[in-house]
Protein backbone atom coordinates (compact mmCIF):
# COMPACT_ATOMS: atom_id res chain seq x y z
CA UNK A 1 0.00 0.00 0.00
CA UNK A 2 1.27 3.65 -0.79
CA UNK A 3 0.57 6.21 1.37
CA UNK A 4 0.88 10.35 -0.94
CA UNK A 5 1.04 13.39 0.80
CA UNK A 6 -2.17 15.12 -0.54
CA UNK A 7 -2.57 18.43 1.41
CA UNK A 8 -0.86 20.06 4.00
CA UNK A 9 -2.58 22.81 6.80
CA UNK A 10 -1.08 25.58 7.65
CA UNK A 11 -2.18 28.46 10.67
CA UNK A 12 -1.89 32.07 9.29
CA UNK A 13 -2.38 35.29 11.84
CA UNK A 14 -4.04 37.11 8.27
CA UNK A 15 -5.54 35.19 5.77
CA UNK A 16 -6.31 38.10 3.47
CA UNK A 17 -2.71 39.06 4.18
CA UNK A 18 -1.74 35.50 3.49
CA UNK A 19 -3.91 35.64 0.01
CA UNK A 20 -1.63 38.51 -1.51
CA UNK A 21 1.73 36.74 -0.88
CA UNK A 22 0.62 33.84 -2.51
CA UNK A 23 -1.24 35.33 -5.05
CA UNK A 24 0.66 38.10 -5.37
CA UNK A 25 4.02 37.98 -4.94
CA UNK A 26 4.32 34.15 -5.67
CA UNK A 27 1.92 34.72 -8.58
CA UNK A 28 0.36 30.72 -7.72
CA UNK A 29 -3.78 30.01 -7.77
CA UNK A 30 -5.66 30.32 -4.99
CA UNK A 31 -8.93 29.63 -4.26
CA UNK A 32 -11.21 30.43 -1.48
CA UNK A 33 -12.88 27.10 0.15
CA UNK A 34 -15.77 27.96 3.13
CA UNK A 35 -13.05 30.07 5.69
CA UNK A 36 -10.07 28.59 4.31
CA UNK A 37 -7.32 29.62 1.64
CA UNK A 38 -6.27 26.64 -1.18
CA UNK A 39 -3.28 26.80 -2.86
CA UNK A 40 -3.40 23.79 -5.46
CA UNK A 41 -0.70 21.61 -7.10
CA UNK A 42 -1.29 18.74 -9.45
CA UNK A 43 -1.98 16.52 -6.54
CA UNK A 44 -0.87 18.85 -3.14
CA UNK A 45 -2.78 21.39 -1.90
CA UNK A 46 -2.12 23.63 0.47
CA UNK A 47 -4.46 24.63 3.12
CA UNK A 48 -4.03 27.98 5.46
CA UNK A 49 -6.54 28.58 8.06
CA UNK A 50 -6.86 31.59 10.47
CA UNK A 51 -5.63 30.51 13.95
CA UNK A 52 -1.78 31.28 14.24
CA UNK A 53 0.74 28.42 14.15
CA UNK A 54 2.53 28.34 17.45
CA UNK A 55 6.00 26.68 16.06
CA UNK A 56 6.27 28.09 12.93
CA UNK A 57 10.38 27.21 12.70
CA UNK A 58 10.11 23.27 11.98
CA UNK A 59 9.38 23.28 8.50
CA UNK A 60 9.59 24.88 5.24
CA UNK A 61 8.14 24.63 2.05
CA UNK A 62 10.28 23.77 -1.61
CA UNK A 63 9.08 25.15 -4.97
CA UNK A 64 11.71 23.82 -7.36
CA UNK A 65 11.92 25.73 -10.97
CA UNK A 66 14.27 24.12 -14.09
CA UNK A 67 17.64 26.68 -13.81
CA UNK A 68 19.62 28.67 -11.46
CA UNK A 69 18.99 31.61 -13.60
CA UNK A 70 15.44 31.37 -12.60
CA UNK A 71 16.44 31.21 -8.96
CA UNK A 72 18.15 34.36 -9.28
CA UNK A 73 15.33 35.78 -11.13
CA UNK A 74 12.91 34.51 -8.63
CA UNK A 75 14.99 36.31 -5.75
CA UNK A 76 15.19 39.83 -6.72
CA UNK A 77 11.61 39.15 -8.01
CA UNK A 78 10.64 39.26 -4.84
CA UNK A 79 13.05 41.42 -3.08
CA UNK A 80 11.35 44.20 -5.72
CA UNK A 81 7.86 43.19 -3.69
CA UNK A 82 9.08 43.75 -0.44
CA UNK A 83 8.93 39.97 0.72
CA UNK A 84 11.62 38.90 2.77
CA UNK A 85 14.36 37.28 1.66
CA UNK A 86 17.20 35.39 3.55
CA UNK A 87 20.46 35.90 2.24
CA UNK A 88 21.26 35.54 -1.31
CA UNK A 89 21.04 32.76 -3.19
CA UNK A 90 23.50 30.09 -3.13
CA UNK A 91 25.21 27.09 -5.42
CA UNK A 92 25.76 23.65 -3.52
CA UNK A 93 25.85 20.29 -4.50
CA UNK A 94 25.15 20.96 -7.82
CA UNK A 95 21.97 22.94 -6.75
CA UNK A 96 20.90 26.67 -6.62
CA UNK A 97 18.59 27.98 -3.81
CA UNK A 98 17.62 30.63 -1.57
CA UNK A 99 15.11 30.83 1.19
CA UNK A 100 12.66 33.75 1.92
CA UNK A 101 10.00 34.29 5.00
CA UNK A 102 5.46 34.75 4.34
CA UNK A 103 3.57 37.14 6.43
CA UNK A 104 3.54 34.32 9.28
CA UNK A 105 7.35 33.74 8.90
CA UNK A 106 7.26 30.71 7.58
CA UNK A 107 10.42 29.89 5.73
CA UNK A 108 10.19 29.28 2.02
CA UNK A 109 12.84 27.68 -0.42
CA UNK A 110 13.07 28.11 -4.30
CA UNK A 111 15.36 25.78 -5.81
CA UNK A 112 16.89 24.22 -8.92
CA UNK A 113 18.90 21.35 -9.24
CA UNK A 114 21.63 20.32 -11.90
Amino acid sequence: MTLRITHLNLGVSDLEETERFYRDALELPVERRGPDLCVRWDELTVVFTENPPSARGKFHIGFRVESASEVDAWAKRLRGRNVRVIGEPISQDGERRFYFLDPDQYELEIYSEG
